[in-house]
């Protein structure tokens, strides 16, 4: 399993973006940091790849550390079709955080859990 760290620090304003490291894998889990952030962050996560902006986790009014678990539906190879069934998410690419109402000049991170491709 490998780990991707990316630490925050909100503007004034109480905004942060940060990059963090470029992985490819499934997204196992996703630990939200909440350091010394405002109640009530908003937190949005995606994987970034050339044209490609994958979305991993948004995350309303989060308040204390914590792990979640984000899944996807599955869909249909042949039509599209939504399925009832869930899978882990691909991360490829870079992974980006944006971080809202996080208060002035406060800090966290996101630590994004995934299983590697081989």
């Amino acid at each position: 399993m490998r780990r991707v760290r990316v630490n925050l620090t909100t503007d004034t304003a109480g905004a942060a973006t940060a990059t963090g490291e470029s992985a490819i894998g499934a997204v196992y889990a996703i630990q939200l940091v909440d350091g010394d952030f405002a109640d009530g962050v908003d937190v949005t996560v995606t994987s970034e790849h050339e044209d490609l902006s994958i979305p991993l986790l948004v995350k309303a009014d989060f308040n204390s550390d914590q792990m979640v678990y984000p899944r996807v539906l599955q869909a249909l190879n042949t039509d599209g079709t939504a399925l009832s069934t869930h899978c882990e998410p691909l991360c490829y690419g870079k992974v980006k955080v944006v971080i809202a109402q996080g208060g002035s000049v406060k800090t966290g991170a996101v630590i994004v859990y995934l299983r590697e491709s081989l």
